[in-house]
């Protein structure tokens, strides 16, 4: 039985490390492994570096089409090799990987630690190129991915059962601008049974860029 009436769960999920492979988010470490015993080994930071760097030039480049079909080629080459390395979600590195700025992935900008409290996490962002919506400014939704990315990883620490997105509502207050250092914000609000309302901010030096609330989760034994 749940035993959210009285505050407390007895009946949840197992947590995201038994569940796919992913120890505590914000930890900067994995337990008791060396980087070359994860997933990808030493090798996966440098190429999900260069993979950023390469969406961001991408999206700010205008290549003749001989080069275009050339890129093409290439990309459709790699692409054909990656598919004979395909494994479990349990056994991927990316976006499994804890111990690196944005957990070794490129969907969202990189999130990098630099405080932690018992219920709180404070870094940095720099919205790349690849995230430009217009006018030298992030996209709005890639602003709402990084909440979402920051707040649900935050809602997953200190030994709680993973949960989900359940409402995020996220607050413009000015122009978030691409390739700009920001300092982004989050902290639980409030928490009861499964219920966790989280809030961040994104700040560009004393100006508030945006601010969200969002509530997540919980998952029950057996949810997915």
């Amino acid at each position: 039985m749940d035993g959210e009436a009285d505050g407390t769960v007895t009946d949840h999920a197992e947590p995201w490390e038994t569940r796919i492979g992913v120890p505590e988010s914000f930890t900067g470490v994995h337990p008791d492994k060396e980087p070359s015993e994860l997933p990808g080994g030493k090798a996966w930071a440098p190429l999900i570096e260069a993979l950023r760097g390469f969406l961001d030039d991408l999206a700010g480049s205008l290549p003749d089409q001989e080069r275009t079909v050339a890129l093409t080629r290439e990309v459709e080459k790699w692409s054909t090799q990656l598919r004979q390395d395909q494994v479990p979600e349990t056994l991927q590195a990316f976006g499994h990987r804890v111990d690196l700025d944005g957990r070794g992935q490129v969907m969202v900008p990189a999130f990098v630690l630099t405080g932690r409290g018992p219920d709180s996490v404070e870094g940095t962002v720099t919205f790349g190129r690849y995230f430009l919506g217009g006018h030298g400014a992030v996209h709005g939704g890639a602003v709402a991915l990084l909440f979402d990315e920051v707040l649900g990883r935050l809602s997953d620490t200190s030994s709680r059962p993973p949960g989900r997105t359940a409402n995020l509502t996220v607050n413009y207050r000015a122009v978030t601008q691409v390739g700009k250092p920001l300092t982004v914000r989050a902290h639980f609000e409030e928490e009861s049974g499964r219920k966790r309302y989280l809030v961040g901010e994104i700040w560009d030096g004393e100006t508030l860029c945006a601010d969200a609330r969002a509530l997540f989760l919980g998952l029950r034994a057996g949810q997915d």
